[in-house]
């Protein structure tokens, strides 16, 4: 019962770290032991979406919150003025603190092992996976392995129009295994991601770019870590000028995106600089968020200005910017491209379909983002362990977690670019606020579990204290003579009959000064316990009170949509043959090859009168072909 994580990047980490927790023997194989944890692009962790995944791999036992409280620098709460369900934790790391802190919880880790060298090819026998060639000729036996290669298999770096082969700066591709990928017949096609130029601090103008702070009290990712120790530092903005545009459009051509040097299709959502002004012509100007990289260096990193031009271009567009007039680059934005695979081979569980053993996380199937990668390494990691023990895969629901939600698109709807994780993405996110992470997975969290018995005892009791809170809430009643009385009438409420609390808070009068004036007067509401924070409860109880509406309306949705979720279609239903359906539902079931009715019902073209029938036909067994 042995298993191998191959790559060191966001999904190897969370994938070896979890395993290795669940007490499967692991080996994480990587190029290079130094470059663990290496943060590509910009040194940034969470974000709106990304932060509320972060707070959900911290829920069941994962890394990346605890990395990130370790080495951030800047934190703030990005949507802070929003409503719950769409809040983001983001935080500036050190990128040097950061990759030194999770090499070292990885070595810390019992049960996981670290060795350097670069795998060729996988080996089977019989259909039994014996383990993973290294190019050294080396062998690392094992019955399992998690493939986490990010930009590395057939990786090519762009800048202008020269081209290196290169699964990122200063370190060598993976061909051998990206050749036999391709040779096993598993579908592949080639994405592009970028990075922006990196800038001596020494030769900036700070006082003339726009200063941004970090929260003034920054609250960590993690619910379980030892909290935020570093010095906090600000972030600064930018915004380009008309030059900046003049040099982008006079050099296009020399680009390595419209000077035709590239195949890969590039993300949507993280546009280069060039793509900014060809695709967004009436916006006179972009912005720039500038970054430090490192409380150990004098590096700046420029996000939002993510580009493939040749470096005198790009010393022009950067100088064009107010501030940097003297400014020296330090390392060049480069385009990265590689190869990806489909993610519709894939099961709910990432097992990759017709090769037993074998799992695929992060950028190989399509996604972009550090803690995209993340959410999908702990889950393959997860289900490896649980397939070697001869258990069930773990699948997160998409009223479950945004973690859930990305790998239902990835393989249900398969992605033709890079994948982002967006709040719009989630359709029950109401429920998915980032801040409840640890209760909302909790029962998930027992079933894997790699959380510690006090971070789990930690878990359940915030989870029975709130229970208790909404009970006392919902019991307390207010009327003019009550004790909640002069919160009501502060409130300018006249109580023409008496009602909850619970029903009182919902009430848009009742702003969080008044709100907390009530809650004083409920017993053991500010007792202090590890991880309960006041006005944190205070506002999500105001929130689940105000959208409770809502929340039951999504609740009968959700009924229906599980009942389709539990139907399974068998793995040998043959759809070529299947009275009543028509060829482009057929087709489009041959291709995705869902493994539930529910995940049939969210294809794009597969109508719910569709997904009826092929119930009916489950139920009455297929015709013969």
């Amino acid at each position: 019962m042995r298993l191998v994580v191959i790559g060191g990047g966001h999904a190897g980490i969370e994938a070896a770290h979890i395993a290795a927790r669940m007490g499967v023997p692991t080996t994480l194989l990587t190029m290079n032991l130094d470059q663990i944890g290496q943060m590509s692009c910009n040194p940034s962790i969470g974000g709106v979406g990304k932060g509320h995944m972060v707070r959900e791999l911290d829920a069941l036992g994962g890394l990346m919150g605890r990395l990130a409280d370790r080495s951030g620098i800047h934190f703030r709460i990005l949507n802070g003025s929003r409503g719950m369900a769409v809040r983001g934790p983001r935080a500036q790391a050190d990128r040097v603190k950061y990759r030194i802190a999770a090499r070292n919880a990885l070595e810390a880790t019992p049960g996981l092992r670290l060795v350097q060298g670069m795998a060729a090819c996988f080996r089977w026998e019989g259909g039994r996976l014996e383990g993973v060639e290294l190019q050294d000729g080396s062998f690392l036996p094992c019955d399992a392995a998690v493939l986490t290669s990010g930009t590395f298999l057939n990786g090519r770096i762009l800048i202008g129009a020269r081209k290196v082969d290169a699964g990122r700066a200063g370190e060598p591709p993976s061909t051998q295994l990206a050749d036999q990928l391709r040779a096993l017949g598993l579908r592949c096609r080639r994405l592009k991601t970028g990075t922006s130029p990196r800038i001596n601090r020494a030769t900036i103008d700070f006082s003339r770019l726009e200063a941004q702070a970090g929260d003034p009290d920054p609250r960590p990712f993690s619910f379980y870590g030892e909290g935020i120790h570093l010095p906090q530092v600000p972030c600064h903005i930018v915004h380009t000028t008309p030059e900046t545009e003049r040099a982008v459009r006079e050099n296009l051509d020399r680009s390595s995106m419209y000077g035709g040097h590239v195949e890969g299709v590039g993300p949507r959502y993280c546009p280069s600089i060039e793509d900014k002004f060809v695709k967004f012509p009436d916006k006179t100007s972009h912005q720039i968020f500038v970054e430090p990289d490192s409380l150990e260096t004098q590096e700046i990193y420029l996000a939002g200005l993510s580009t493939s031009m040749p470096v005198d271009v790009q010393e022009r567009m950067v100088r064009s910017l107010p501030g940097f007039e003297a400014a020296e680059i330090l390392r060049p934005g480069y385009a990265i491209e590689y190869d990806s695979f489909d993610p519709l081979q894939l099961t709910r569980g990432l097992a990759v379909d017709g090769l037993p053993g074998l799992w695929f996380a992060g950028q190989i199937n399509g996604t972009t983002g550090y803690e995209e990668a993340a959410g999908q390494g702990l889950m393959a990691g997860i289900n490896a362990a649980r397939w070697l023990r001869g258990q069930a895969p773990v699948i997160l629901g998409r009223d479950q977690a945004y973690i859930g939600v990305m790998i239902d698109d990835l393989v249900t709807k398969g992605t033709d670019e890079p994948y982002r994780m967006l709040t719009a993405r989630a359709e029950h996110r109401l429920g998915l606020a980032c801040d409840v992470a640890d209760t909302r997975l909790l029962p998930v969290a027992r079933e894997v579990g790699a959380l510690a018995p006090a971070e789990l005892a930690r878990a359940e009791a915030k989870a029975g204290r709130r229970a208790r809170l909404h009970d006392q809430c919902r019991e307390a009643w207010v009327t003019p003579t009550s004790p909640f009385g002069p919160v009501a009438a502060a409130a300018g409420l006249s109580l023409a009959a008496g009602l909850s609390l619970f029903d009182l808070l919902k009430r848009q009068q009742i702003t969080p000064d008044l709100a907390d004036a009530a809650l004083a007067l409920l017993e053991g509401w500010d007792a202090p316990q590890p991880g309960w924070e006041p006005a944190a409860e205070r506002d999500l109880l105001l929130f689940e009170a105000r959208y409770q509406d809502f929340h039951a309306r999504e609740a009968r949705i959700l009924a229906g949509q599980r009942a389709w979720d539990h139907v399974r279609i068998p793995v040998d239903f043959r759809v070529e043959h299947l009275p009543g359906l028509s060829n482009e539902v057929k087709e489009k079931l041959q291709r995705h090859r869902p493994e539930t009715l529910g995940q049939a019902s969210r294809i794009p073209g597969i109508t719910p009168a569709a997904v009826t029938l092929l119930h009916l036909l489950i139920e009455r067994g297929a015709p013969e072909a």
